[in-house]
């Protein structure tokens, strides 16, 4: 992830404005600190199985209701 930026700014609030659905989603996501704890647990495959890692992940799409590409 990129690192944040300050929301405050002028500049932020110009990109902010210009964003998707999708974009604003993804904006709050990578600054929610719950989300991104979620995620790199979701995501860690050290000491998971495939079982592990499918259930984990679907935790992550359940609780946030997000989807993946495949």
């Amino acid at each position: 992830m990129e690192p944040l930026e300050d929301w405050r700014s002028p500049k932020f609030e110009e990109e902010l404005g210009r964003l998707d659905r999708g974009g604003v989603t993804f904006e709050f996501l990578r600054r929610n600190d719950e989300y991104r704890a979620h995620y790199k647990a979701a995501t860690d495959e050290r000491g998971k199985d495939a079982a592990a890692l499918i259930a984990a992940r679907e935790g992550l799409t359940r609780q946030w209701g997000l989807t993946f590409p495949s």
